[in-house]
């Protein structure tokens, strides 16, 4: 095989030194050593530090030491310097922004598929949503240091992301009060399973954004409990999960202390009649139904906190129109409906920042039994704040007349969005930005292949 360096003189240089420094910046490193591409010796990672903090290339960095110390980009640029920086950049995954974590989930596509054929799409959604968990803020350097393996591969990286520590726990800013009350005849035992709703919650981006106190079975006084014995402006967001047949469960104490609490919130409303059966599994969600749970709780974050009624068709909404008549809504969940395959979503409520996938329809929402959401403007009591708000269709049908499933209180995105055509996003401005290099890699390999022949062929 060639030389590396006479791959250069020959005119590859720029190609192979682009994959090392966008490998480097793509977390596919060990902790002690990286193999970045198959054929090529390893680099030491203890060498990738003294670099990144001195400048100065070791000559223990074996086949990569003359280009480091002398070759320059074609316009003239260090190559050491250029490996340099992205050894020190920073990572940053913004998953509150579904177009960033779009655009990288299709560079982590081509740069993966070329290094680790095969790849499945969930295995690209895990990398960025633990790059996000666990190396957020840190820069590509602190993150070779961290990874618990001896020798990062293409093969073997996601697991060494898998086994990486979580970061310390930081206070959350989001505190949840999620009750439950879906129990009873009709509701198929789900209700005893409701925890893991709430776990999905507390367990997003490793517990560091959602802090859950749940309450497996609300009963009247329940919700009264939960507010008086915390400071009134604790919890940012109540979620009631309430699918419960026929009966009112809230009493006077109830209502005393969720209208101390909204005094001081002014909450915004997410009204959900798909709530009760779109979360049907038992022990665990969906990836679907997660994603949606996930993107309701950042939406209500984002809008200033507020309440969350997830429930059922009428029968099942008793509860859930108690709460609504305590605020003077003027409409309450009616009827008993079912979702019909020709529905829609509007805005991004349920469908961003973490992505649904292109059959959550199909498979989580079609047939489901729900109850009309008031939509429209509604003028609040004095326990609303004696605001006037407007609840905003985010999930309709027609099953035959138009019937909204989901609504809010806040503009979510006035487009519909088919979750199957996602957006084109623009250029994420994140180191990890770079990796659009499978190409270049590509090309690499091609020419090597290539210069292995003609080396054979003149020996023969």
């Amino acid at each position: 095989m060639p030389s590396i360096s006479n791959l250069f003189v020959r005119g590859s240089f720029w190609s192979l030194v682009l994959g090392l420094s966008c490998g480097i910046a793509a977390p596919g490193l060990a902790a002690k050593t990286v193999t970045i591409l198959d054929g090529i010796n390893p680099v030491e990672v203890a060498d990738l530090e003294k670099l990144a903090k001195t400048g100065k290339v070791s000559l223990s960095l074996l086949d990569w030491t003359e280009v480091l110390s002398t070759a320059t980009n074609k316009n003239g640029e260090s190559i050491s310097l250029i490996v340099q920086k992205q050894l020190n950049q920073t990572i940053s995954v913004d998953s509150n922004n579904p177009q960033s974590v779009a655009k990288l989930e299709n560079e982590f596509n081509n740069f993966l598929q070329l290094l680790k054929p095969g790849i499945t799409h969930t295995e690209i959604q895990q990398v960025v949503t633990l790059l996000g968990q666990k190396a957020n803020n840190l820069t590509v350097m602190d993150l070779l240091t961290k990874l618990p393996v001896d020798n990062l591969t293409a093969d073997n990286f996601i697991d060494a992301l898998k086994k990486m520590p979580y970061p310390p726990k930081t206070p959350s800013t989001t505190n949840i009060l999620y009750l439950n009350s879906t129990r009873g005849p009709g509701t198929g035992n789900l209700g005893a399973f409701r925890g893991a709703i709430a776990n999905t919650l507390e367990n997003y981006q490793g517990g560091t954004v959602f802090d859950v106190d749940f309450v497996q079975t609300q009963v009247p006084g329940s919700l009264g409990l939960s507010l008086n014995s915390k400071p009134v402006g604790f919890y940012n967001q109540i979620w009631f999960d309430t699918s419960i047949y026929q009966t009112s469960l809230l009493n006077a104490v109830d209502f005393g202390a969720i209208n101390a609490w909204a005094a001081n919130k002014q909450p915004e409303f997410i009204l959900d009649s798909s709530f009760a059966f779109r979360n049907k599994e038992t022990t665990t969600l969906t990836p679907s139904g997660t994603a949606a749970t996930i993107n309701q709780a950042l939406a209500l974050k984002n809008a200033g906190g507020g309440i969350l009624i997830g429930t059922d068709h009428n029968d099942f909404a008793y509860t859930a129109n108690q709460i609504l008549t305590n605020f003077g809504f003027d409409g309450l969940f009616t009827g008993a409906e079912n979702i019909s395959a020709n529905g829609s979503f509007v805005g991004d409520l349920m469908l961003n920042p973490q992505p649904v996938g292109s059959d959550f329809f199909a498979n989580n929402l079609q047939g489901l039994s729900t109850s009309n959401v008031p939509v429209g403007t509604h003028i609040l009591n004095a326990n609303g704040g004696d605001r006037t708000i407007k609840i905003i269709e985010n999930l309709f049908s027609y099953s035959p007349n138009k019937v909204v499933h989901v609504g809010a209180s806040f503009d979510t995105g006035n487009n519909t969005t088919p979750i199957d055509n996602p957006e084109s996003v623009p250029e994420p401005t994140t180191v990890l930005g770079t990796l659009a290099f499978g190409a270049v890699v590509s090309s690499w390999r091609m020419k090597r292949k290539q210069q292995q022949k003609v080396l054979n062929s003149t020996v023969g």
